[in-house]
């Protein structure tokens, strides 16, 4: 007898479910959210607290729904970045983003093969992360925010405010791979200037008071603070020690001004989160790291707290306040 239509329906219907009856879970086992890993040189704050994750949910992306973050933090204390490094890249996500230079390279050196994408990085032909800005042409990409140049730069400035000082105390972070070069580049221009530096290295929030002892044991009269994550986190603590010391001090950033620092020289880093979520989502939407240039900071600011500088007792040269892109009164 010939099978009916109907019949064949059927049969054609359980040869199928039969047949694919294994495949549904194989491919929900292989499934899954795409997965972001983040490492941070401070503490591990939740998604919901990350910049460039806020970013990224402007754009369509939700964590559970489309998308999961891995979140690692040092808490300060650079030398925990190698292995969390390592454990981030464990846990296999499809793109990380981490914060800092000392970040980027424990990353580089923890997978060759991840793309990485820095929100806040140095010089990356100098940490050896790439050998072109333009193309970049290993797995890591993303914003630079210090040049060699400012380093030398922020100390003329700082003397321009303070031209009686001789002694200068220079907060350094020796776990930056970038530090040598800062070092040589502010040696030369206070050479130049006439200054003596006294380098006081922090690792973590408790070498500062130990720092500014000394500091005042050399009799420093002005201090710069190398541009690093870690001084960052730390500012408001640098900060709270120079005006007890009544010491003016240059920093990197204009947050740190906000938060009563007396002057800062450095580009603006706000518009890097926003940048940083437009490459992740370029990623997980299959562009290669080569087609992601490194971006360089366009705007240098220099900030000025002039309610500081009536705290310490300066009068800011109008020279100076004639080139500030911001005065805060």
């Amino acid at each position: 007898m010939i099978p009916t239509r109907g019949y064949m329906k059927r049969r054609k219907f359980i040869l199928l479910l039969g047949a694919s009856a294994s495949w549904p879970f194989a491919t929900f086992a292989q499934w899954r959210l795409p997965r972001v890993g983040v490492l941070l040189p401070g503490p591990a704050i939740s998604s919901k607290d990350l910049a460039f994750a806020g970013a990224l949910a402007r754009i369509g992306y939700s964590e559970g729904r489309n998308i999961v973050y891995e979140i690692r933090g040092a808490d300060g204390d650079a030398t925990r970045l190698a292995p969390l490094a390592r454990e981030l890249v464990a846990t296999n996500p499809d793109v990380i983003v981490g914060s800092g230079s000392p970040a980027a390279v424990e990353l580089f050196k923890a997978t060759h093969d991840i793309p990485i994408v820095m929100t806040v990085v140095g010089d990356p032909i100098a940490l050896g992360l790439t050998s072109s800005i333009s193309r970049p042409d290993r797995n890591v990409t993303g914003f630079t925010v210090s040049s060699l140049s400012l380093a030398a730069k922020r100390l003329e400035i700082l003397h321009d405010i303070v031209p009686s000082s001789r002694k200068v105390a220079y907060l350094w972070v020796p776990e930056n791979p970038l530090s040598a070069s800062f070092q040589a580049r502010v040696r030369q221009a206070a050479e130049v200037l006439g200054i003596t530096l006294v380098l006081l290295p922090l690792a973590s929030e408790a070498d500062i008071a130990a720092a500014f002892a000394r500091a005042q044991k050399e009799q420093v009269t002005a201090v710069l603070v190398e541009a690093d994550p870690l001084t960052l986190r730390f500012n408001v603590s640098i900060v709270d020690q120079c005006l007890l010391d009544n010491l003016p001090c240059m920093h990197s950033w204009p947050i740190e001004v906000h938060n009563g620092a007396l002057i800062s020289y450095g580009p603006a880093v706000i518009e890097n989160n926003q940048h940083a979520a437009a490459y992740v989502d370029r990623i997980l939407k299959g562009t290669k790291i080569a087609d992601l240039p490194f971006e360089e900071p366009t705007e240098i600011k220099l900030v000025i707290n002039l309610r500081t500088a009536r705290s310490l007792g300066i009068s800011i040269p109008p020279a100076v306040l004639a080139r500030a892109d911001e005065v805060i009164e």
